[in-house]
């Protein structure tokens, strides 16, 4: 099973990997490890097809997902990375731009990679 062409081939796939995981990765034999690896290509390719992650653009986007996956607000979020409202409110709004000492706490607070905050500043 190399390419994955319809969901019927996907599931079968995704049943196979899961009797692979349940079984546990010290347990498998290198056929089983090669077997794995190739489905797990094949699914990857499959699902960048059909099932593609949305790419998040800006750093706004980043600190709304985080609000709502957190249940914060606005000023909980401020007060957690120790800014003031005004100063979160401009940054989600793009109408200021991000310090070095603000992107430090982003990365160490929220733990966003410090790659994506250089991009994306």
């Amino acid at each position: 099973m190399k390419h994955l062409k319809n969901a019927h081939d996907y599931h079968t796939a995704m049943a196979e990997i899961e009797t692979y995981l349940a079984k546990g990765f010290d347990q498998l034999t290198e056929s089983e490890e090669a077997r794995l690896k190739q489905l797990s290509d094949s699914v990857s390719a499959y699902e960048q097809i059909h099932f593609p992650m949305p790419v998040v653009h800006d750093l706004s986007t980043i600190l709304t997902a985080y609000m709502k996956e957190n249940n914060l607000t606005r000023q909980r979020l401020a007060a957690y990375l120790e800014v003031g409202n005004s100063t979160l409110s401009e940054i989600l709004n793009k109408k200021r731009p991000i310090t070095l000492d603000f992107a430090k706490k982003l990365h160490s607070k929220l733990k966003i990679d410090g790659n994506l905050i250089l991009e994306l500043a």
